[in-house]
């Protein structure tokens, strides 16, 4: 009887070394062999390893087979009990295989279900960047999803991911842009210009936020904007011109325009000298010249306004003598006219000369 009971559990670690990888060698073929009933009981064993096992994504799971065979196992074992008289160390052994059996059945059944019959969560998709870039000599219009329209000036950039209008409408500007914001009181429409945020519900405002400039200049026309530079915030009425600077985070207010409608002809960009923005007030109409293809300065430095000439023309200029940078011009010119065409008007005021060979203007 004590041969019989050793064989047993001599067999019994035989197949749990088979079914978890462990090495048994031909001691458990040659243990297979010795009896129908080790046989049997090795079939057995593996079945309910199996039933265990079914793990597949794409096999469908049975929990009622994996649990006849989970019975099985038991009654087998109970059959084992009633021929093997157990001592306490055979008792904890027995024990310890059945919570082997058990809790890792009990976890895979809910586990298993779960992976089987609940619904699987859509993947999210990951935002993306969309930037629109102007190069110089050039100037764009475009609409975006919430139906706002923006005209950017030449040598702007734009950025805004693709969770705007969704979750939320925010974007980054470089250079100069005129916005006419539809309203969604849901969610306000952000500009982040250069570390100044302006926020709206839905108005018409222009900002001018090249970064060579050292400001950013927000003049609003229609409805109202709040300028946030870190925990300064000021609210701007229609006909006010404000001016951030970069270096100190002041914002600093200009009252006193009377704007007129001034939206753009539905093209954009025109030469057309009747537009709205060449209708509105000389304030306005100053600050959205560059809409209407018009280039308008008003007592800017020499130096300033070649930074707006090489941005329009997209030219190069070389100041050979520092005097004429500080020199202050007035004129008001359209982009049709030519880059000499403007030169030539200037250089009689300026009393400079000057050579243009391609795209490089030199100035003495």
């Amino acid at each position: 009887m004590e041969t019989y009971d050793h064989d047993k559990e001599y067999g019994f670690g035989l197949i749990m070394n088979h079914l978890t990888g462990a090495p048994s060698g031909d001691d458990l073929d040659e243990w297979r062999k010795a009896s129908d009933e080790n046989e049997q009981l090795f079939v057995q064993m593996q079945k309910i390893w199996n039933a265990l096992s079914l793990s597949d994504r794409n096999e469908m799971f049975d929990g009622q087979r994996a649990y006849h065979l989970f019975r099985e196992r038991i009654e087998a074992e109970n059959r084992m009990a009633e021929r093997i008289p157990l001592n306490p160390y055979r008792l904890l052994r027995r024990v310890a295989s059945y919570a082997a059996v058990v809790i890792p059945f009990v976890i895979l059944t809910t586990y298993l279900a779960y992976r089987h019959f609940a619904p699987e969560p859509a993947p999210e998709a990951m935002p993306y960047s969309t930037e629109v870039t102007v190069p110089y000599g050039s100037k764009t219009q475009l609409s975006l999803q919430d139906g706002t329209k923006i005209w950017l000036n030449a040598g702007s950039h734009l950025q805004y991911n693709s969770q705007f209008g969704q979750t939320n409408r925010s974007l980054t500007l470089s250079g100069e842009a005129y916005f006419e914001v539809a309203k969604n009181e849901n969610l306000p429409f952000i500009v982040d210009a250069e570390g100044l945020k302006i926020k709206v519900l839905g108005t018409h405002f222009n900002v001018n936020a090249y970064g060579k400039n050292k400001a950013v200049e927000v003049t609003l026309l229609e409805g109202a904007v709040e300028m946030i530079a870190g925990k300064e915030k000021t609210v701007l009425q229609p006909g006010d011109k404000a001016q951030y600077n970069t270096a100190t985070r002041k914002v600093s207010v200009q009252t006193g325009f009377e704007p007129q409608s001034a939206a753009p002809a539905s093209n954009g960009i025109t030469a057309d000298s009747q537009t709205a923005a060449a209708a509105a007030s000389a304030a306005t109409g100053e600050v959205l010249a560059w809409i209407d293809n018009r280039l308008v300065f008003n007592g800017e430095t020499f130096e300033q306004i070649i930074w707006t000439l090489e941005r329009n023309y997209n030219v190069k200029v070389n100041i050979h003598d520092e005097q004429i940078k500080k020199r202050r011009f007035a004129g008001d010119f359209k982009n049709n006219e030519t880059i000499e065409q403007i030169f030539n008007v200037m250089s009689v005021n300026g009393k400079f000369r000057y050579k243009i060979k391609g795209n490089i203007i030199d100035v003495y």
